[in-house]
């Protein structure tokens, strides 16, 4: 009955480290680095609990189950992890005194660790029943290794061989248990994530539903404008449109980025049509890094904001504006995008309204490109505005590819 409550309480002990990490800590990091780091200093404190309250066999001989923290690291956080914990098994032990136990324990890992090693890869890549049987026999394995060493150094009785027995049961069905409660909480966690990413997905194709129809309706509109007083111009406008659309306005994937070259040049084209429509009431001035334009970002991520600096902050006054467009690289792996206007400006109260999704009755609005930014980056547009003397717009985009759905 001792044999069992000292297992228990070693069991109680590792279960403790390890749904600590699978409930507080591996749903919330990203990182692998991080993850193997919390994960490595969890079990390595598991281990060295399990030393310290061993099950005494005799007076020389005593067992823990240190191989099922030692193996778990080993299979999940790879190479690095199990050498980590290996390491804190041998100085525990040799800080307990130099003798045939840490002879044993020395043997044992050097025997049984390169195996566990080699089929970490098989681990790694197979599925979830796979997954559990490989741990299993693996687990087998090191207490086998563990049983003949002891019998080599130390020879064995039948009463050790029968606890030995017992040590096996327990440690192959906690390995079992440990495992497969890991994986199904693992994929609890990827199907949770894959959920959010579908309903991300979703948002996305609904936003970038509204606003492409909104750009080109808007567009049209100023072309119309022209039919009856300058219909040359209307006709050039329209074709240099079409064709515009029809070799860069690709939306066919969810997932698809265009350039800040091509942004421009969808830029160019509306602001063209704006020109056109407004004459010399509309100046359009320009600050671009040209080391950046091949940096892919979210399309239709910069005409709308210009758009309603035109429409709203500048065109409402007969006077019109200047609205400047500067994209510039603001620190290593930062763009920032700006657009600045001299026209209206609005209040506090305005600018909070904008940025809210739905808020625009009759147009897509900030709050689309906001939402935007915040599914794709976490990051959100910035207002800086005061009446009467005009407005800037502005958000920061990383300049690594936005992440694929799903990753």
């Amino acid at each position: 009955m001792n044999t069992i409550k000292d297992f228990s309480l070693q069991l109680a002990l590792i279960t403790t480290a390890i749904f600590t990490f699978q409930i507080f800590i591996a749903g919330r990091l990203e990182r692998n680095n991080y993850v193997n780091i919390i994960l490595s200093v969890l079990l390595g404190l598991s281990i060295l609990l399990c030393m310290s309250f061993p099950t005494y066999i005799s007076s020389n001989v005593r067992l823990d189950i240190r191989i099922v923290p030692l193996l778990l690291g080993t299979l999940y956080g790879g190479l690095r992890t199990g050498l980590f914990l290996s390491a804190i098994i041998i100085l525990y032990r040799f800080y307990l005194g130099i003798d045939l136990g840490l002879y044993s324990t020395i043997l044992t890992l050097l025997i049984s660790m390169p195996v566990i090693v080699f089929f970490q890869k098989n681990f790694t890549k197979a599925k979830k029943r796979k997954r559990i049987n490989i741990a299993v026999i693996l687990c087998i394995y090191y207490c086998l290794v563990g049983i003949t060493v002891v019998s080599v150094l130390k020879g064995i009785s039948f009463n050790v061989l029968q606890v030995q027995f017992i040590y096996i049961l327990i440690t192959t069905v906690t390995v079992f248990l440990f495992t497969s409660l890991n994986e199904t909480i693992n994929e609890v966690l990827r199907k949770n994530q894959q959920l959010q990413a579908d309903v991300k997905e979703a948002e996305i194709a609904f936003l970038r539903s509204q606003i492409k129809p909104h750009f080109l309706y808007n567009a049209l509109s100023s072309i119309a404008a022209l039919c009856i007083d300058e219909p040359h111009k209307a006709g050039a406008l329209t074709i240099d449109l079409s064709q515009y659309l029809r070799s860069s306005f690709d939306f066919k994937q969810l997932d698809s980025l265009t350039t800040i070259e091509k942004e421009l040049e969808l830029l160019n084209a509306y602001i063209n049509i704006e020109k056109t429509r407004f004459g010399t009431r509309l100046v359009v001035e320009y600050d671009v890094d040209a080391t950046l334009l091949d940096i892919r970002i979210p399309p239709l991520i910069l005409q709308p904001l210009v758009e309603n600096a035109i429409r709203h902050g500048l065109m409402s006054s007969l006077r019109g504006g200047t609205v400047q467009i500067s994209v510039n690289q603001k620190e290593d792996a930062v763009v920032s995008f700006a657009v600045v206007d001299n026209g209206y400006g609005m209040s506090e109260q305005k600018r909070e309204e904008i940025l809210k999704p739905g808020m625009n009755k009759k147009g897509v609005g900030l709050g689309n490109i906001n939402q935007r930014l915040k599914l794709l980056y976490g990051t959100c547009i910035c207002i800086e505005s005061a009446e009467g003397k005009g407005t800037r717009v502005f958000f920061n985009i990383p300049v690594q590819p936005v992440k694929q759905i799903g990753d």
